[in-house]
């Protein structure tokens, strides 16, 4: 029958040399094998341990029952006799049968051995038992692997439990998918108690005949309707999933008919599918006022760059110079900011930091020329403060001795209240947490811009350097809402109306974590960004590339100073829109809303806020096509949206539609999509018409684990570029390694 390796030692865990072999024959042979410590398996110099592992001919299991406080869930021997019908097990009650054990109530404990077919293998064998345990899940989780040892008892108590099928046999034969007699099938429904063996053979014989398909899952969950009571949808999905790990592999086995060859005995090769269902619009540069525009185009050529790039940062430097000093206006009752949150996806070695300096670089230079000129005015803030503090302080002496003047210290009071410290200018904060960010737009009157080449504050909201991280000026920033923080060991902060632009120069990963992230989705933080993924033009660059010169970024300059002048009001001037602008957005808005439930309903949170981007890029559009002179005693006229710019503000409003799409739906595939790719070229390269898995991993030294390469496979065949061979199998051993066909399309494409 089988094999049992005894020890000289009696319940010591520490013991690993198991030298004695007992071959079970029957009951007597049995009990003299589990009267000491023993292990099921072979070892080199009778030394347990996974890589000292040389065969195996008996699998054993541990049904300890601790899945369930509840007698009426507790599993006995009957209960694996008539799950695996005919099939052939031994029992050995444990030492802690029916006895109290880890703080759990006595109940039912016992070791399960089943006869299988020879094994070498020690993963093969932990991945048998591991299967085993899929099937039944009330079996000890923590007794899978190879080289699991069990405690004897000095007079023990076992059954036989006789059968004519090995667990080999019936797992891997017909039997075990077929009607079983007095089964369930054909039955009207499925009692407790035999709903999760049922449902998971039902499954295994449904993907063995058509493929782990929506059909085959459809047709399960139909067979699941008549489980009484009813089983969960967890429950079913959990069941299904092992189901499908056990199908791949009896999809290994000699004699197998795959569920491509039995529906279609002589398959053609379809056209595989493109990765990417998206064609990327390219950036409207010419929608940006004519000097942006110019220095767009001269940065994109300069640094070898897509215009996507510059043209995105561009939309940021406006919002920046821009920000709390005008609000557009799109109906009566409708009012929006021109702040703008941004995001430029784009792998490693992209210039990414090139292009962000030279779009910055009158901002920059803007920056340090007004703190220079303005320097004797910030220290003499500073100096003013100090004399108030130190007044304060002589005062709060007088106070505590009795000598104060009462309106001397209602005079100084309200010095102190009344008192606004000048601060440098800071147009923009690049590495920050989120506290210190609201400090920031507290001191810089409400506004503030963060502006990286990483995205790194993603990190840093995700609470990886710290718990609780609070994600509200994100989200307030971006809308215009209140903040109020009130923190221990600082003042409270209450900001009304503040502003923040974003701008996020960051790589396909971490955008794909973003968009992942449910907390970031659930409360809008992902909606609220501008998405632009620029095409690369990495392997195609020129090193002999234009220079931006010196006329471009002077009228670029020009203009960005020209905004960065403006006063910050009191309250943020209004511009409003002409009837055209009106018209226009107006047409956009209704194209745009009955899609929210149809071609962008995956992305509705994202889209819902377009509307109000447009109209916040045509402000920005508006004030930037127009120069305004700073003189003094000039005066300004409103400022109002026309037609044009309400047209260009909506055309940059679909190009980030676009690539929100592509966004939202290609990059949690990104990764995928980009090794699927190397492989594809590797096959083209070689002119390959068939390959196996060492030959893909050899092509590709990226991969340096079957894990990693292996779902790159599996992605290219469910795509139909490669399709994975029948092969045959014995079931011990380790198997044969997949081998692939090509499609021969994917040389016509």
């Amino acid at each position: 029958m089988f094999t049992i390796y005894t020890s000289d030692a009696y319940q010591q865990e520490s013991n690993c040399v198991y030298p004695h072999s007992v071959e079970v024959v029957d009951e007597a042979s049995f009990k003299r094998a589990v009267s000491h410590d023993h292990v099921c398996a072979k070892y080199k110099n009778n030394y347990r341990g996974n890589q000292n592992f040389i065969s195996s001919d008996c699998l054993p299991v541990d049904c300890d029952n601790d899945h369930s406080d509840d007698p009426a869930d507790w599993k006995t021997p009957a209960d694996i006799r008539k799950a695996l019908p005919g099939v052939f097990f031994a029992v050995h009650y444990s030492r802690h049968n029916n006895r109290p054990k880890d703080g759990k109530s006595a109940r039912p404990r016992f070791h399960l051995f089943f006869q299988i077919d020879p094994m070498t293998d020690y993963e093969a064998y932990a991945a048998l038992k591991q299967l085993l345990h899929e099937i039944f899940p009330y079996l000890d989780a923590n007794a899978l692997d190879a080289a699991r040892f069990l405690y004897g008892t000095r007079d023990p108590q076992v059954e036989f439990h006789p059968g004519g099928k090995t667990l080999t046999d019936f797992l891997y034969g017909d039997e075990f998918d077929k009607d079983m007699p007095g089964g369930y099938e054909k039955e009207a429904t499925i009692p407790e108690g035999s709903r999760n063996t049922t449902m998971f053979r039902w499954a295994v014989r449904s993907m063995k005949r058509y493929g782990d398909t929506e059909e085959s899952k459809n047709a399960y969950f139909m067979q699941a309707e008549k489980c009484q009571p009813p089983l969960s949808t967890d429950e079913l999905n959990h069941i299904w999933k092992s189901a499908a790990k056990y199908y791949a592999k009896i999809a290994s086995q000699p004699g197998y008919v795959s569920p491509q060859e039995y529906n279609n005995p002589n398959p053609g090769w379809d056209e595989p599918l493109p990765f990417s269902r998206y064609t990327m619009a390219p950036f409207p540069v010419d929608a940006l006022p004519e000097p942006i525009a110019d220095y767009v185009k001269a940065v994109a050529e300069s640094t070898q760059t897509s215009v996507d790039m510059a043209g995105s940062i561009a939309i940021s430097v406006l919002s920046t110079c821009l920000q709390k000093k005008y609000r557009i206006q799109g109906k009566s009752d409708w009012v929006e900011p021109l702040n703008t949150y941004v995001i430029v996806i784009a792998p490693p070695s992209e210039r990414k930091s090139s292009v962000l300096h030279l779009m910055l670089q009158p901002v920059n230079d803007y920056e340090v020329e007004y703190n220079k000129t303005n320097a004797a005015a910030v220290e003499a803030g500073r100096m003013q403060k100090r004399v108030l503090e130190r007044r304060q302080k002589a005062l709060e002496e007088k106070v505590a001795k009795g000598t104060a003047d009462p309106e001397e210290l209602e005079r100084i009071a309200q010095e102190v209240a009344d008192f606004e410290e000048t601060n440098p200018l800071q147009l923009y904060v690049d590495d920050i947490t989120t506290e210190k960010l609201v400090s920031v737009i507290a001191s810089n009157h409400g506004h503030a811009s963060l502006i990286s080449s990483e995205g790194g504050i993603f990190d840093t909201l995700s609470g990886i350097y710290t718990r609780n991280v609070n994600i509200d000026v994100m989200l307030k920033g971006y809308s215009g809402d209140t903040i109020r923080v009130d923190r221990i060991g600082r003042d409270s902060e209450s900001i009304m109306d503040p502003a923040l632009t974003i701008l996020l120069m960051a790589q396909p990963n971490v955008v794909s974590a973003v968009l992942s992230n449910t907390t970031f989705r659930g409360r809008g933080l992902t909606a609220r960004f501008l998405y632009s993924m620029p095409v690369s033009s990495v392997g195609s660059r020129r090193y002999r590339s234009e220079a931006v010169t010196d006329g471009i970024y002077r009228a670029y300059e020009r203009l960005v100073v020209n905004l960065l002048d403006d006063e910050y009001p009191a309250k943020p001037q209004i511009i409003t829109l002409s009837p055209e602008a009106d018209s226009e957005l107006e047409s956009f808005a209704n194209w745009l809303e009955p899609k929210l439930t149809t071609d962008y309903a995956e992305m509705a949170d994202w889209a819902g806020k377009l509307v109000g981007n447009v109209l916040r890029m045509s402000g920005l559009l508006c004030r930037a096509g127009t120069y305004q002179s700073h003189d003094f005693l000039d005066t300004h006229g409103a400022l109002t949206v026309s037609g044009k710019t309400m047209a260009d503000a909506i055309r940059l409003g679909r190009y980030f539609l676009n690539h929100a799409q592509a966004a939202y739906s290609v990059l949690p595939e990104d990764a995928m999509y980009r090794n699927a790719d190397m492989i594809l070229q590797r096959i083209k390269e070689r002119k390959l018409t068939a390959f196996d898995r060492r030959a893909a991993m050899r092509m590709c030294r990226t991969f340096k684990t079957v894990d990693s390469i292996q779902p790159v496979l599996d992605f290219l065949e469910d795509y139909g570029y490669i399709a994975q061979k029948p092969q045959k199998y014995s079931g011990t051993g380790r198997p044969p390694l997949p081998k692939y066909a090509v499609n021969p399309k994917f040389y016509e494409k």
